[in-house]
């Protein structure tokens, strides 16, 4: 019984690396008030496009969605891994 949850433990672990590598290939883009945010699923951001004289609060507000963005992107795709299971508040 032991060696059957090992297999299955594997295939778990499996999924989960073909998760994380399609969610770090996720690619979430954000335009608020001229200010454009792309973001990838590892959260890190890929493109800041800032016209000048835009204040800091529209900088913020951009990035602040486009996290929310990739966030968003990444508890789908564990959902997926889940089975649709919801996911406990605060894990994302």
């Amino acid at each position: 019984m032991v060696f059957g949850n090992l297999g299955k433990m594997a295939e778990l672990m499996k999924q989960a690396k073909a998760m994380k590598d399609e969610m770090s290939k996720a690619r979430y883009e954000v335009e608020v008030g001229g200010v454009k945010v792309v973001m990838n699923g590892d959260m890190e951001i890929l493109e800041l496009r800032v016209p000048p004289g835009t204040g800091e609060n529209v900088i913020k507000d951009a990035v602040n969605r486009a996290l929310k963005a990739a966030k968003d992107g990444a508890a789908k795709s564990l959902q997926k891994l889940t089975g649709g299971m919801p996911l406990p508040p605060g894990l994302m």
